[in-house]
């Protein structure tokens, strides 16, 4: 985590300093030369050079809790955990645009690496593999209540269809019901009460879509609208997760955060006193005065920005040459943060309850009454599935 954030950081400020100098008439030439350490394969003629940097943890909690993170997206493990993805996030821009509504279908988006990169510049492939959610389709209006035949809109996957009688009394397949999955069609077996209304709940395959190509720390904000999927270095060919999309922002993560304290030192080099110096000063004025207001509206504080002393060094005795180094000191504070996903959440009360039991709360605050057969079992939706998926529970490992 301290070198993954120092790296960050060191690579935040090479960027500002690079596009502040870039507008500049005269040192606009020194851009190449801001590098993080002497990476030179040839010494310049003047150049910013990233020397050290160190860091302090600051712990804002004693568990570095910081509270419960509520939104459309969550990552999960399919099987064996595995790491291709380093974290998913909703794009709120997206949302917003899409006036607050999901861009993207929810449902369950597995995917699988197919080629992984090796190298920084290498590129990857995936694939995604839609299981859509179709919530409250309204299936049967019941007229006399002697209808038999009702018609999903889609082929259901099979154990994942929940059919209920005007929303509150969830239908039992085999006994109230029989189903076509390879058709979507649904038997009557029970008669029911004229007036009442059938909807279903349940999800379905689609096309798959990719391959996708990807490769190492880049995210990928255009495939799924809506949802930023970030690559970190950890893909293998074979590795496979699943992206959860909800309609509705709920619980997905815990937030565990903390923040450092990083000093950066700096190296300014030339072959001229006088540029050494204007150099210098220029640097932090970007840093200290423009871009200082600009990061910290992204949460990364520069604290302070101090000079350091004068040196120089023999670049060619003979010609009697030398190089002209001034440093300065860069003291930021930024926050880290991590996400933990909580992949288990009751979704639904049935009406019946195992005998003794008093009546339990549904997800909406209400009280479920005890009726019905008490041999019923609570009903647990958990995403993203499908280890020992059942007619009455689907869980994750």
């Amino acid at each position: 985590m301290y070198y993954t954030l120092i790296q960050a950081l060191k690579r935040r400020l090479v960027l500002e300093l690079q596009d502040s100098f870039a507008q500049h008439p005269v040192y606009n030439k020194i851009v190449d030369q801001i590098q993080n350490k002497y990476a030179f394969s040839e010494r310049p003629q003047y150049g910013i050079v990233v020397k050290g940097a160190s860091g302090n943890k600051v712990a804002l909690s004693a568990d570095n809790f910081i509270g419960t993170i509520s939104s459309h997206v969550m990552l999960a493990t399919v099987g064996q955990p595995c790491y291709p993805l380093e974290w998913v996030r909703e794009d709120l821009a997206a949302v917003r645009d899409n006036n607050d509504v999901m861009p993207v279908t929810p449902g369950i988006y597995y995917m699988e690496i197919l080629e992984a990169p090796t190298t920084a510049q290498g590129c990857g492939q995936y694939i995604l593999d839609p299981l859509l959610t179709a919530t409250d389709e309204p299936v049967l209006y019941l007229q006399s209540g002697l209808e038999t035949t009702a018609q999903l809109k889609h082929c259901p996957t099979p154990g994942t269809v929940r059919l209920y009688e005007n929303h509150h009394f969830m239908l039992v397949e085999g006994t109230h019901y029989s189903l076509d999955y390879n058709t979507g069609k649904i038997t009557l077996l029970t008669r029911a009460n004229p007036g009442s209304y059938l909807t279903a709940d349940y999800r379905f395959a689609t096309e798959s879509i990719g391959p996708i190509p990807f490769s190492w720390n880049q995210a990928d904000f255009k495939t799924l609208p809506g949802v930023v999927m970030a690559f970190g270095k950890r893909a293998r060919k074979g590795d496979k997760v699943a992206i959860v999309v909800y309609q509705d922002r709920v619980d997905t993560a815990g937030a565990y955060g903390g923040r450092f304290d990083a000093t950066f030192e700096f190296d300014i080099i030339s072959q001229d006193t006088n540029q050494t110096e204007e150099i210098t000063d220029l640097a932090f004025m970007y840093l200290w005065a423009i871009k200082r207001p600009i990061l910290s509206t992204e949460g990364i504080e520069i604290t302070d920005v101090s000079m350091g002393g004068e040196t120089e060094e023999t670049y060619d005795e003979t010609a009697d040459l030398f190089y002209y180094n001034a440093s300065m000191s860069i003291q930021m504070q930024a926050d880290w943060e991590i996400h933990v996903p909580l992949p288990l959440t009751i979704s639904r009360v049935t009406p019946a309850t195992p005998a003794g039991l008093q009546a339990l709360p549904d997800t909406v605050g209400q009280q479920s009454n005890i009726i019905g057969d008490v041999s019923s079992n609570l009903f647990f939706a958990t995403v993203p599935v499908l280890a020992g998926r059942n007619n009455n529970f689907e869980r994750i490992t």
